[in-house]
């Protein structure tokens, strides 16, 4: 037979035989769940959690594995519900043993939201304890070491470092500062990372380690945005592609072992280039005497745009040492490029006129070439300078959303396409990583449409 002690607010398993309490012993305790085994571990498991679908689904959120049959009992102290008046709710929380920490962890499931009444949170509570002290009390306990055995499969899952979700993406956000991500970027990353996980504490599922991500669970997400949230095309891919780039760097950094379970999740369908529409040339025309007249500094940003076919976040954070007159080259650092990789754009000869007229040669080379006060300095332009100062263009003119500052570079596109129709040109200006890429972007501007060769189709 056996028995339970408590002490401390621990609980360990001993053992009685022939009248004599042995503490420390570890018995086969006779139920119905029980698998025989050997040493060699083929067949390992004290219990298992085959059974229930309430006891499989503890297993999986708070990843559980049962002791080997030859190990000691490992300390825990009782689950037990929680009422709390933060945002959260109430929930359950239950301490388990940690292998890999060698000590107690507290583990904590939120009551999901869908149950509203006392009743509801109550009777879920109920189930959800019952089963954890029973698993606690037959020796589960987490260790991510160990090979979990299911039904449907066999899951090897090993981690050099224990990483929550939560502590994950912390992670992973760390990692995108420690690259130099620009600060939208990393704002991009965090927003959709945070969105994540609150659902994920919606779920009561917010304590999940990495590698307890599955498919299911990440469909029920992409369902939600479809469904519920209603997220755009646009929206719902932005946000696959972000989990897509977290999960990779976890696999990366050997937190989790197998492959990404975002990869399995489709795309949605989406219009390409529908923003950022070209101006045209009366436009053009318009735009420049107003800007010259109102701001004529932005005319000087505008022409970088148009002439260099670069970014305005690329061109806030050139310096004077970037601008290579001699050779008619802006030499474009990996660190500002959007390619990441050290660029080289041409100065064409409407550009240089511009660069002359700021007398670099009187700034010290490490200066902002747009500086803080309209001149080259030790201060770079602020981050929202340019789109406040282009809102009073569009003000002025009634120019739709889509029609941007940086629609100058794709109005500089079509009017060079027009001319030469060499793509291969183009898609070495625009720093494209491929000639796909390029015929998606020209068609997006309405190019590539060849009616004069289809003009000269024969009849019949």
């Amino acid at each position: 037979m056996y028995s339970i002690f408590s002490g401390c607010g621990a609980v360990r398993l001993a053992y009685t035989a022939g009248g004599r309490v042995v503490a420390g012993s570890n018995p086969v305790i006779p139920t119905s769940t029980n698998r025989s085994f050997s040493v060699n571990n083929e067949r390992f498991f004290s219990s298992t959690c085959q059974g229930s679908a309430v006891k499989s689904s503890v297993c999986s959120i708070f990843g559980l594995v049962p002791k080997y049959t030859y190990e000691d009992m490992h300390t825990f102290k009782k689950a037990r519900l929680v009422k709390s008046k933060a945002a959260k709710g109430n929930y359950i929380m239950y301490y388990v043993w940690d292998v890999q920490k060698n000590d107690l962890v507290r583990r904590r499931l939120y009551i999901p939201k869908k149950y509203k009444s006392d009743a509801e949170q109550i009777a879920f509570a109920k189930d959800r304890i019952k089963e954890i002290n029973r698993l606690l009390a037959d020796g589960f306990h987490i260790d991510r070491k160990k090979t979990v055995k299911s039904n449907s499969k066999t899951k090897n899952i090993r981690s050099k470092t224990i990483y929550s979700i939560r502590e994950a993406t912390a992670t992973f956000i760390e990692i995108k500062k420690a690259k130099k991500l620009y600060k939208r970027g990393i704002g991009f990353y965090s927003n959709n990372l945070e969105r994540f996980l609150k659902w994920l504490e919606e779920q009561g599922q917010d304590s999940l380690w990495i590698g307890e991500l599955d498919y299911q669970l990440i469909q029920q997400y992409f369902m939600y945005l479809l469904i519920h949230r209603k997220n755009s095309p646009k929206t719902y891919n932005n946000t696959l592609g972000v989990l897509k780039t977290f999960y990779n760097e976890c696999l990366k950094q050997e937190w989790v072992e197998g492959k990404n379970p975002f990869d399995k999740i489709d795309k949605q369908p989406e219009e390409y280039g529908s923003k950022n529409k070209p101006f045209s040339n009366e436009q053009i025309k318009d735009i420049k005497e107003y800007v010259l007249e109102h701001d004529p500094y932005l005319w000087k940003i505008i022409c970088f745009i148009y002439y260099s076919f670069m970014r305005p976040s690329e061109i806030r954070r050139l310096k004077v040492r970037d601008i290579d007159l001699k050779k008619d080259l802006i030499w474009v650092s990996g660190k500002i490029s959007k390619t990441k990789k050290r660029d080289v754009v041409p100065i064409v000869p409407g550009l240089k006129k511009i660069i002359l007229e700021m007398n670099l040669e009187e700034y010290h080379p490490s200066d902002y070439l747009f500086g803080a006060n309209q001149t080259p300095s030790t201060t770079k332009m602020g981050e929202n300078y340019m789109g406040k100062h282009f809102k009073k263009v569009k003000d002025n003119f009634e120019f739709d959303e889509d029609h941007t500052l940086y629609a100058f570079k794709h109005t500089a596109v079509v009017n060079w396409y027009e001319k030469e129709k060499d793509i291969r040109k183009i898609q070495k200006m625009c720093r494209h990583s491929s000639m796909l890429m390029t015929e998606r972007y020209l068609k997006s501007l309405g190019l590539l449409d060849d009616k004069d060769a289809v003009s000269e189709l024969p009849e019949i």
